[in-house]
């Protein structure tokens, strides 16, 4: 049979006095909830300490309209005290979540336990200091998951780049493969002459041209494409508009082609064209294919590197790699204009770190400068030696910091990002990673021209970094 006497077995309440044990029974109130039923609702203003004793209290929280479960609590607990003593409404809703029994103190009760009881106060204030504890570790842990979230999304879309194309060259591959086969077959049955065939080996070897990407490159290789495709018509050959633009990308022209039609019949030259160039799309895809081959292993190895997988969790890395490893996999932040300077002092001796959290400061320093430049400027990473340290430098080109924010810039949950661009917590952990975790220091200099962050890391290991 529930007992409030069970009260006095908790630490909160065991170090009192048996004088005030009795007091304490005489001046409390006892409360029984049945499975779904609600104690108190978030947002409301809380006038007792409730002390669940048997059962377990529900906790939800109201987010975006719709009630999120937070935590359970199994008795025996203390509950909404940090509420009652701050004179603030209640942050979350209470709720039965199997049959409860609990007893009620009253705020003037709670107030003459915490005045006159030293070893109460001591205890009620140890509680609430765990709970914040353990609620900053939460929401920390929670803005890692979210930038970690982020930072997948980003990856996966840039994954989705190459693995499309390695796609769409291994599906063309198929129609190419088949185009070589006939052409190959056609080159045979037509008997080309050996010396024809030697020069058609040579230029079927012949390295592509570079690429011209600006805008009047694009324009004069559609010309030359369409003069191309003329030129062949006059010859005979039917859709013309397939054959041309593979010829043009490798770097030819219709006049090294009228030697050879000179020296050949009509069905030679037709089949000689052909095979070259299904020759040269084989080549394009299988490029293609490699290419994005290449880049998905990258970023794979880049993500692996970053996130220090099976590996110790501190040891000494050269700082670069881990930069760079960062860099490799915010591309898709960094493609839109924003020009990446770097100015690394390579004399620098490995540091001792961990690893991946490191590369954590790194995601959320540049991602700042990022946004601070709209995702157009110039982001400059610089690295040299001072003293017994290294320093690393990201500076970008935005409209700088003001003054007066300056002091709170680490500050948790201080934002001057608009609603839904962030929550305050990136810079915050970056501090505390570079200073609590590694025993370092991290500074800012603003101005017009843009922001600098400066991240001091020791040369060598101290205690600091094991806290």
């Amino acid at each position: 049979m529930s007992d409030p006497s069970m009260l006095f077995e908790m630490p909160l309440f065991a170090v009192l006095s048996a004088e005030r044990k009795q007091w304490l029974s005489a001046n409390l109130s006892e409360h029984r909830l049945k499975r779904g039923e609600i104690l108190m609702r978030e947002g409301q203003t809380v006038t007792h300490q409730f002390i669940l004793l048997e059962g377990e209290l529900l906790t939800e929280k109201l987010v975006a309209g719709r009630q999120v479960i937070d935590d359970t609590r199994l008795a025996p607990v203390s509950v909404a005290e940090a509420s009652l003593l701050a004179g603030m409404p209640l942050p979350l809703t209470f709720s039965a979540n199997t049959d409860c029994y609990l007893v009620s103190l009253t705020e003037s009760v709670v107030r003459t336990l915490l005045s006159e009881c030293e070893s109460f106060s001591k205890q009620i204030f140890r509680s609430m200091y765990g709970r914040i504890s353990a609620y900053d570790s939460f929401i920390l842990s929670g803005e890692k998951l979210a930038a970690l979230g982020r930072l997948s999304a980003g990856l996966a879309h840039e994954l989705n780049n190459p693995a499309a194309a390695v796609a769409r060259a291994a599906d063309g591959m198929r129609d190419a493969l088949d185009s070589l086969h006939r052409a190959t077959r056609a080159l045979v049955l037509c008997a080309m002459p050996a010396d024809i065939m030697d020069t058609l080996d040579v230029w079927a070897s012949r390295a592509p041209p570079v690429v011209d990407a600006t805008p009047q490159g694009a324009l004069r290789q559609s010309e030359a494409e369409e003069s191309f495709a003329q030129w062949l018509s006059s010859h005979g050959f039917a859709k013309p508009w397939l054959i041309a633009p593979r010829l043009v990308a490798a770097g030819f022209a219709p006049e090294e082609f009228e030697s050879v039609a000179a020296r050949v019949t009509r069905e030679q030259f037709g089949a000689a064209v052909r095979w070259l160039a299904a020759t040269f799309e084989m080549r394009f895809l299988s490029e293609q294919t490699w290419v994005g081959a290449g880049r998905i292993s990258e970023i794979v190895k880049a993500m692996k590197s970053y996130s220090y997988m099976d590996q110790a969790p501190l040891q000494e890395v050269d700082i670069h790699n881990g930069i760079e490893d960062t860099l490799t996999i915010m591309q898709h932040r960094l493609k839109h204009g924003v020009v990446v300077t770097r100015d690394y002092d390579r004399a620098l001796p490995p540091v001792p770190v961990y690893g991946s959290e490191l590369n954590q400061v790194w995601t959320n320093l540049i991602d700042n400068a990022i946004d601070a430049m709209e995702e157009k400027g110039e982001l400059t990473i610089r690295s040299h030696r001072e003293g017994n340290c290294a320093v690393i430098e990201i500076s970008d080109t935005g409209h700088g910091i003001p003054a007066d924010i300056l002091p709170r810039l680490f500050e948790p949950f201080f934002t001057t990002k608009p609603p839904g661009k962030g929550n305050g917590l990136g810079l915050h952990i970056a501090y505390r990673t570079v200073v609590l975790r590694h025993d370092g220091r991290l500074n800012v200099v603003a101005n017009e021209g843009g922001t600098t962050f400066q991240v001091r890391l020791p040369l060598e290991h101290r205690h600091a970094a094991a806290r």
